[in-house]
């Protein structure tokens, strides 16, 4: 292998462990670097929707197995706090439509084998019709998640009798139903918070990258460093794509809401600001490029004009602080308005820095024309990016909590 060869090779090597070692703190990495960031009060402000979902789930799994087993005399009533968690950690909306599939499907499944042990006995061939049966059934159905129950609830019929089956369905229904109850009288779900936990922390992530990148830029940097931010950045462009199809979802979770039109409001925000977030990602993105395009061979550009001047990693700063501060504006606590007005401060301050970073990358005229076109999109998106998350004037205020909006235009608030 020769040396270009080896360095290549542990150029691919090095950046699948960074996607290895991401992927394995993922689940944890959120919770502790918001926690790092804004403080333990923050934290549980932002975590507070989960831990309610969590004590509901509970509470509907303890209750469902109480009265199964007391009321209905049900003996070990597992399946009856299955079905109320199945139920209870969705919208009001997806948790009727579930506890009627979750039922449906127990019940065909209960008459399919039923119907099919007493013509054709239990073996070998009836146990492969039952699941071709169920499932087929499931689908035609449409239910869905549960579109499995059928086949299950059949198998277990023809094991263990139509005695079985009868508790089954009775054990099933009862925690579905009380799914639904402690879903609709326990806090209903609006999902809006969850969107915007999932907002702040992209935010966050964003913020992360965008701040390493700007601690990077003004020493020395390889064309395969910006290659692994391109990709780390295309992975939060994704995860940005996915977060704004959560907050468009929190507009189903206020079907059947008992309180849909004071949290209409939150829901509308939650989606301007995912808008928000998802053009910034794009935006980053493609700065990305342009920085792996600064050092890619094919580009042709002198190793001398390779670099960049700190006025773009200064302007890259301020970008990642706004995010922060966009993100923690996403769950609003007591420091929302000096977080705000930080926010505001940011955005005024960073129109200087750019025209600073303008002046600072002008190319010679001699330098190539690649050059040209690279500084122009590397300072473009960093001004777009900022303007995205401008709470004041920006394309977006309307993902700025409605309090935070009045308060913006208080006269007090004027000095600011």
């Amino acid at each position: 292998m020769s040396g270009e060869e080896g360095r290549y090779a542990a150029a691919l090597v090095d950046r699948a462990r960074a996607r290895i070692y991401r992927g394995a703190r993922r689940p944890l990495a959120p919770a502790l670097r918001a926690l790092r960031l804004h403080g333990l009060e923050h934290w549980m402000v932002r975590e507070r929707d989960a831990f309610v979902q969590t004590a509901k789930a509970a509470l509907a799994a303890a209750l469902a197995w109480g009265v199964a087993s007391e009321v209905l005399r049900v003996r070990d009533p597992v399946l009856a706090s299955v079905a109320a968690l199945v139920v209870v950690q969705v919208t009001l909306y997806q948790s009727v439509r579930r506890a009627i599939q979750y039922s449906a499907g127990i019940v065909a499944g209960m008459v399919g084998a039923l119907a099919i042990g007493r013509y054709l006995g239990v073996n070998m061939l009836t146990m492969s019709l039952i699941v071709v049966f169920g499932l087929v059934l499931g689908r035609s159905l449409q239910l869905g998640t549960q579109v499995t129950q059928v086949a299950v609830t059949g198998l277990l019929v023809l094991a263990f009798g139509s005695s079985y089956g009868l508790v089954r369905v009775l054990d099933s229904m009862v925690g579905a139903a009380i799914g639904v109850v402690v879903n609709i009288l326990i806090a209903p779900p609006t999902f809006a918070r969850t969107a915007a936990k999932e907002l702040a922390d992209l935010a966050d992530d964003l913020a992360s990258l965008c701040a390493s990148v700007a601690r990077r830029l003004p020493g020395q940097w390889s064309h395969e460093q910006a290659r692994g931010w391109l990709d780390r950045s295309r992975e939060l462009g994704a995860s940005a794509r996915a977060a704004r199809k959560i907050a468009r979802q929190a507009e189903e979770s206020l079907k059947y809401h008992p309180r849909k039109s004071v949290h209409l409001d939150d829901v509308h925000r939650v989606d301007e600001a995912a808008t928000a977030l998802d053009h910034v990602a794009t935006q980053f993105n493609s700065l990305m490029r342009g920085l792996s395009d600064l050092t890619a061979d094919y580009a042709g550009i002198p190793a001398a004009h390779q670099s960049v001047p700190p006025e773009l990693a200064r302007l890259l700063d301020d970008a990642a602080k706004a995010l922060n501060a966009f993100g923690r504006l996403q769950l609003p606590d007591k420091a929302s308005p000096r977080v705000y007005d930080e926010l505001s401060r940011l955005i005024k301050s960073s129109k200087p820095h750019a025209r600073e970073a303008a002046q600072a990358m002008h190319p010679d005229v001699d330098a190539p024309t690649m050059l040209w076109s690279i500084h122009g999109a590397l300072l473009d998106d960093s001004r777009r990016m900022l303007r995205e998350l401008d709470p004041d004037d920006g394309p977006h205020r309307e993902g700025i909590p409605a309090s935070l909006r009045a308060y913006s235009a208080h006269p007090s608030r004027q000095r600011v």
